[in-house]
């Protein structure tokens, strides 16, 4: 007997299915699957139903796991590491043209479910764990770019209809849409990357006061002393990954007004009057407390 590979509309996992054979019961998620549905010709107006099916038959279970994509963001290799996870979602949403909103909203629900499945098999059962952190990462950097930067009209919808249902079940881990030039462009600046992001969420140039006093610290004093250059390096490490997390919160500008008003005025004023030891160790314990909280 010849057989065929397949994806399963429901559960995304490959089953081998006899050729000629009409309907199958996936062995994995039990689910009933229409086989003629599922490879029937689109060049005229197919049934939305059938569009949306053969969308999910074309997603990736490794869109869901990240297992390339999270060591990979960084610097250097998230731009090329998007691109790929951007192009085999693509491949899955170009499908969807021309479906009704609601059959983008199940396509939307199918994520999330794929998502929790995966989250399940992980053993990650709180949302507050640091696993789950990472893996909200990796689908804030990853796939919600991915939906907002398609060029496939029902991508806009998908991701509302996600938002909607990952907001909702969970509200204090909330997501927003972000772009990946958005994303990207925080390896790209130079200079403080978080005092730079809390001064321009204040509305203040570049080259503003508390900036560059902060610089002059950094430069003149900081660098000079023994371990200088160790903070400096771990500033440059984990930086960007910190505004990204701050970024895609529900509550970034609430987030950079805290640290304007706890950390980043008080160090400026302590720098500007010279009391660098002062200024260090409140700098080393804001890079501390922002660790714990978004890398750990």
């Amino acid at each position: 007997m010849e057989y065929k590979p397949i994806r399963c509309p429901y559960c995304g996992l490959e089953l081998q299915v006899p050729v000629g054979i009409e309907q199958v019961v996936c062995m994995y998620c039990a689910k009933p699957i229409d086989i003629t549905a599922l490879f029937a010709p689109t060049a005229a107006e197919p049934d939305g139903g059938k569009r949306l099916q053969q969308a999910l038959s074309l997603l990736d279970p490794a869109l869901f796991r990240f297992e390339a994509e999270e060591p990979a963001f960084t610097q250097k290799n998230y731009p090329d590491c998007f691109a790929s996870y951007n192009g085999r979602l693509n491949t899955a949403l170009e499908a969807l043209q021309g479906v009704q909103d609601e059959d983008c909203q199940a396509f939307a629900q199918a994520l999330l479910s794929r998502m929790t499945d995966d989250l399940h098999y992980r053993k990650v059962h709180s949302s507050k764990s640091a696993a789950f952190f990472r893996y909200r990462m990796m689908v804030a950097v990853y796939l919600i770019p991915a939906l907002h930067d398609s060029t496939v009209p029902e991508a806009a919808i998908v991701l509302r209809a996600f938002l909607q249902l990952w907001n909702s079940k969970y509200p204090k881990e909330a997501l927003n849409p972000v772009s990946f030039e958005k994303i990207n462009g925080g390896w790209r600046r130079k200079g403080c990357y978080i005092t730079t992001a809390v001064c321009h969420s204040l509305h203040k140039p570049d080259d503003c006061t508390e900036l560059q006093t902060l610089r002059r610290f950094r430069d003149s004093w900081m660098l000079r002393q023994s371990e200088g250059p160790l903070l400096i390096q771990e500033y440059y490490t984990f930086a960007p990954s910190i505004v990204v997390a701050i970024n895609i919160a529900p509550n970034p500008e609430q987030i950079y007004r805290s640290l304007w008003q706890n950390c980043i005025s008080p160090c400026m004023q302590e720098a500007a009057a010279g009391q660098n030891q002062s200024c260090l160790q409140r700098y080393t314990e804001m890079m501390l407390s922002l660790e714990q909280q978004y890398l750990s």
